[in-house]
Formats: C-alpha cells, sequence, structure tokens
C-alpha cells in the first residue's frame, strides 16, 4: 500500500488511466471472425480443431511459467511479453497461408501471449488499485474496463468480418498492427510497489494449491477449469456452422466473414452489458447462484446450434460470451482478497491451466473422428456441456450448502 507521496499516487492514478485503453487493445480480435474459416480452407475441419487443440495445449504448458514470472519479475514485464507474444503470432499469420508449421508457430505465439496476459491483467488492476488503498472498487472498476473490451471486441470482429470479404492478409496485417500497439501501452505502465517475495517456484506452486483445501476457493477452481470448456465449445465451431446456415462450403464460405463479424460484434456487445451488470446480479443473486446460471446459459447456446442449423438460433448465440464476461469479473473479486499478492497471478495460471489443459485434449479427441461433420461434433459438445452444468450445481450444492448466495465465507488458512 503507497504511503501517499503525490508523485507515486499519480504514477499509479495514470496506470489506472491507461489500463482501460490497454484492455481495448488486448480485446481487438480482428483475426477471431475468419481465423476458423481460414484454417478450416486449408487444412480442413479436422486441420482447424487440431490448431485450435494445439493452441490449448500450448497455453497449458506456458501457464504457470507465465504466472510465476507475474508474480516473480513483475506484472509490468508480463504484459509486455504478452504483446510481444501477440506481434510474432500475427506475423506468422501474416506469412503462413497454406504452411501448416508456420500456423502451428503462430499458435504458439499466440499461446504465449495469452497465457502471460491471463491473470495478470486482472491482478495488475487490483494491485494499482490495492497500492492506493481503493481494492473495495475493485469489482464495479473491473466491469467497467471489461465492459470497454468487450466493446473493442464488437467493433474490432466488425472490422474482421470486412476485411475477411476483401482478403484474410489484410485480417493478420491489421491485427498485426493493434498487436505493436498493445506494445506501446504497455511501455507507459509502471510496476505498483509491494514488498519482495522470494519464494521458489516449487514452493509456489504448492503455496498456490494450498488454497483450494477452502471450500469456496475450491469450488471457483472448479469452476474456472469448466468455464474455459463451457465458454469456447460454441465459440471453435461457429464460423463452420455459419458457413452451414449460409448454404456455403468450407472452400466458398461466400458473406460468412461478414456474418461472423457480425454476429461476434453482437456477442460482444452483449458481453460488455454482461461484465457491466455481473456486480448486480451477484449482490442480488448470490456470486454463486449467477456463476450457475451463466453456466446453464452457455450449454443452451451449444445445444441450440446442434439442434437447428438456422439463422434464428442467432438470437441464442447472441449471448455467447456473457459467461466469459461476467464470471471472470466475479471470480476474481472473490480470489483476489483471498490470497496474497505474490500468489494471485499463479493460482489464476494454475487454474486457466488445468481448464485448457482439459479442453485442449478434448479438442484433440474430437478432431480424430470430426470427418468435417460439424452437427455432429456440436451434438458431442451438446452432451458434455450440460454434464458439466450438472457437475457444477451437484459440486456446489454438496460443498457450498452453508454458503449458497457465496458471500460471508470465512478468511483463507495461508499457513
Amino acid at each position: 500500500m503507497t504511503d501517499g507521496a503525490p508523485g507515486e499516487r499519480g504514477v499509479l492514478e495514470t496506470n489506472l488511466r491507461l489500463i482501460p485503453f490497454h484492455q481495448v487493445s488486448t480485446r481487438a480480435f480482428v483475426w477471431i471472425p475468419v481465423f476458423v474459416l481460414f484454417t478450416r480452407a486449408r487444412f480442413e475441419l479436422q486441420g482447424a480443431l487440431l490448431l485450435a487443440s494445439l493452441y490449448y495445449l500450448f497455453v497449458v504448458a506456458l501457464e504457470v511459467p507465465s504466472g510465476w514470472m507475474s508474480d516473480r519479475l513483475g506484472r509490468v514485464f508480463t504484459l509486455r511479453m504478452a504483446a510481444v507474444g501477440f506481434v510474432l503470432a500475427q506475423l506468422s499469420f501474416l506469412v503462413g497461408d497454406d504452411r501448416f508449421k508456420v500456423i502451428v508457430l503462430g499458435q504458439l505465439f499466440l499461446a504465449f501471449g495469452f497465457a502471460s496476459l491471463s491473470g495478470t491483467d486482472t491482478t495488475f488492476h487490483y494491485d494499482t488499485l490495492e497500492a492506493l488503498d481503493r481494492q473495495a472498487d475493485y469489482v464495479d472498476e473491473q466491469a467497467r474496463v471489461s465492459a470497454f473490451g468487450f466493446g473493442s471486441s464488437a467493433l474490432s470482429a466488425l472490422a474482421g468480418g470486412l476485411l475477411g470479404l476483401v482478403d484474410f492478409r489484410l485480417v493478420f496485417l491489421v491485427s498485426l498492427g493493434l498487436a505493436f500497439v498493445q506494445l506501446g501501452l504497455t511501455l507507459r505502465l509502471v510496476e505498483p510497489p509491494y514488498a519482495g517475495h522470494d519464494e521458489s517456484a516449487g514452493g509456489q506452486l504448492i503455496s498456490c494449491l494450498r488454497y483450494l483445501r477452502h471450500r469456496y476457493l475450491g469450488w471457483l477452481f472448479f469452476y474456472g477449469i469448466a468455464l474455459v470448456t463451457l465458454e469456447h465449445v460454441a465459440f471453435n465451431l461457429m464460423q463452420p456452422w455459419l458457413t452451414e446456415v449460409l448454404g456455403r462450403s468450407a472452400a466458398d464460405v461466400g458473406a460468412t466473414p461478414l456474418l461472423a463479424g457480425l454476429i461476434l460484434a453482437v456477442v460482444s456487445f452483449v458481453g460488455a452489458g454482461a461484465a457491466r451488470v455481473s456486480a448486480g446480479a451477484s449482490e442480488r443473486f448470490g456470486t454463486v447462484n449467477t456463476l450457475l446460471g451463466l453456466a446453464a446459459l452457455s450449454a443452451m447456446i451449444v445445444t441450440g446450434m446442434a439442434i437447428w442449423v438456422h439463422g434464428a438460433v442467432l438470437v441464442l448465440v447472441a449471448f455467447r460470451s456473457a459467461q466469459g464476461a461476467a464470471a471472470p469479473v466475479l471470480i476474481g473479486a472473490e480470489v483476489a482478497p483471498r490470497v496474497d499478492r505474490h500468489h494471485r497471478a499463479t493460482l489464476l495460471s494454475l487454474n486457466s491451466l488445468a481448464g485448457r489443459l482439459g479442453y485442449g485434449l478434448l479438442l484433440l479427441l474430437v478432431s480424430a473422428g470430426a470427418n468435417d461433420d460439424v452437427r455432429r461434433v456440436l451434438g458431442w459438445f451438446s452432451v458434455l456441456a450440460w454434464g458439466v452444468v450438472l457437475t457444477l450445481v451437484l459440486s456446489a450444492v454438496v460443498t457450498l450448502r452453508p454458503y449458497r448466495s457465496g458471500h460471508s465465507l470465512g478468511p483463507v488458512d495461508r499457513q
């Protein structure tokens, strides 16, 4: 916590002013509306799913090292490394075309970027507020920042769809420029002050795992694992599904990039709204109940896509980002005050690692039997999603019965 020196407080206030712009740059996913179309056209659905699975497995390999890097070497250093990863990823996609190994390399750099960003951006925000003795403002402030990010995703998705109609390479070229903007913003951020910590990597990992003895943190960790699957089961197949809605083929996607961009723009705007109302929903219904409702909504979306390949389902698809936008805000608000500062990023990275490991292996398995059949794979994912939701509900009932609202949970024993 800062001693209140005007110069130090001024620097930290500058961080708070830059964080929304940094969020906008990290959420400018111009490439998302076309990436699966791009990889499916060159490597068929099996290749596209294989590339997606490799991305998640790369993230798994990098999550803990990036979390340790954030806790030991600093939030700002790690955010800068994330930006470098995104620059190299977009460069690889730009020059890769149908060279599978180059696209795999791009997925590796992309995974490094997201692994370094994961947990670090939110903990950097919390650490800055904590140093200003304003940590009580975190939920509202992070919800506002998340809303900015999803607004950026909406506009960038629309731009990516339009550019994709012309040439996929334009999408990656613009994405490369935005990655450089992100890097420039990180160069202006300043590390919040805190007492150094000399815990070894192994000791830090063990310390983080000890937090899971606390029932609420343990359940939130399990929810974070499930979140990765529920948030992404509809995402990875949305573009091929839209191609079928339009009656097009993998080789002739027609207006699919534009439609994908429009849908992702709407999805992102809905996500921005979900992030903004997440705190209010948590206060009204309780954190656990809100998280369970978001999980059920994600399962409903993939089921709708599996049952009916029709434009009417787009009304449901519009809510695809609701869980991905609101849940991390609520989880971060619950985890941060219960975890020591030098463990926060590592614990969140461990959570992300576990989720991506499970989902990456799932995609690897599914890719082997996909046979370019989108509806078949969506059917598998639908059954899986509802199984995950049922498990979340049962585990909440069994382990959190005294704390149904998710509030009034005792402090964590950190010994």
